[in-house]
């Protein structure tokens, strides 16, 4: 993580989280929905970067675009953004912050791979095993990847247990390649 996801993640963060006006569920939905505009318009980002566009003009197109359709704290945050030359750094803060919110929450994001998708029983007892490890409540995003073979890898903030059949036969070849040498 950059240390600009960090300042600017966590200074919007200790905002909401102060004045304890609005919901931090509420700003980080329309945060992720701001994210998902600003990747599906690359467009914008460009213009938000354009040297040639003066600040005051990037400024007026966020507050044409989100004015009156989001938390004026959200809406400040984006002008902050644009006037520093830091909207293109929207998505990495939106993840940042999504991650203050669920350790305020105590809510934990589990990422788990498998060779093949996952029967929901299997899916489950993952669930509540990282619940019980994390002491949160915990939301599995599953993912699928055959190129691990078999087992599972599962993620979660900065751990990860990798229990695929990949990973252990790259540490057999690693063995027995030192066993020859």
């Amino acid at each position: 993580m950059a240390s600009v996801d960090k300042v600017y993640g966590d200074a919007l963060f200790g905002l909401i989280v102060d004045e304890q006006k609005q919901s931090l569920t509420e700003i980080l939905a329309q945060l992720k929905s701001v994210c998902g505009i600003f990747d599906s318009t690359p467009e914008l980002v460009k213009l938000l970067k354009a040297p040639t566009v003066s600040k005051a003009d990037k400024c007026a197109v966020i507050n044409d675009a989100f004015k009156g359709h989001i938390h004026e704290y959200l809406l400040n945050f984006l002008l902050v953004l644009t006037e520093n030359g830091r909207a293109d750094r929207l998505g990495s803060i939106t993840a940042y912050f999504n991650g203050l919110c669920n350790e305020y929450n105590g809510l934990a994001d589990v990422d788990v791979v498998s060779a093949q998708p996952l029967s929901e029983e299997t899916a489950e007892k993952i669930r509540l095993k990282m619940e019980q490890v994390t002491g949160k409540k915990v939301t599995l995003r599953l993912k699928t990847d055959p190129s691990i073979i078999g087992g599972v890898m599962i993620s979660c903030g900065g751990t990860r247990i990798d229990g695929s059949v990949k990973t252990r036969l790259e540490q057999l070849r690693g063995e027995i390649a030192g066993l020859i040498e």
